[in-house]
């Protein structure tokens, strides 16, 4: 009886899950062009006015070449400025516009908006208990993933080039992306 309790609630809170992807998506609308993972990138410049192009970077841990184009998409939409500095003329700073400010408050009040859409259904009790319950469900699924990352390390290790497996996920009955396998002994 437990497992199917189990079974039906993973179930459920999956299609939970594809549900609120979805509203997200749908939910959430930016200017043309610009999509919600750049709204990080604003955020980031709107606490650093004036951040240094390659520091940007280091920060989203992304090669420079691929800021740039992003960077350069956001300054078409008037969202951002890139000022040379005046003393090295090869560092590029960052900063937002007033379009590109708006474009936060607008995004963030989208994203609560959906947010309290999502959760009407429920009290404020509902609430805090709820977030109680997927709490300690997410550090059971933490603790599930740091085992499965330690068991994955300790059964197979690929000999090309120091990789384990196919991005550390070798498993015991797979091949790894070089199509070598081989079980460490222990």
């Amino acid at each position: 009886m437990t497992e199917k309790i189990s079974s039906e609630l993973y179930d459920a809170v999956q299609k939970m899950n594809r549900y609120m992807h979805r509203n997200k998506h749908r939910g959430i609308k930016t200017k043309e062009g610009i999509h919600p993972g750049q709204m990080k990138l604003l955020s980031i410049i709107l606490k650093n006015d004036g951040i240094i192009q390659r520091e940007l970077a280091e920060i989203l841990d992304m090669r420079p070449s691929s800021l740039t184009e992003i960077l350069s998409n956001l300054e078409k939409n008037s969202l951002i400025t890139r000022k040379q500095d005046e003393d090295d003329r090869r560092v590029m700073h960052v900063h937002l516009t007033e379009e590109g400010k708006s474009s936060i408050k607008n995004f963030k009040q989208a994203k609560e908006d959906l947010h309290d859409s999502v959760f009407n259904c429920l009290t404020l009790e509902e609430k805090e208990k709820m977030l109680e319950i997927v709490g300690k469900i997410n550090s059971s699924l933490e603790s599930l993933d740091n085992v499965s990352e330690e068991n994955i390390r300790g059964k197979c290790e690929c000999s090309h080039n120091g990789h384990e497996g196919h991005h550390g996920k070798c498993g015991r009955h797979e091949k790894c992306h070089h199509g070598e396998h081989k079980k460490r002994m222990h």
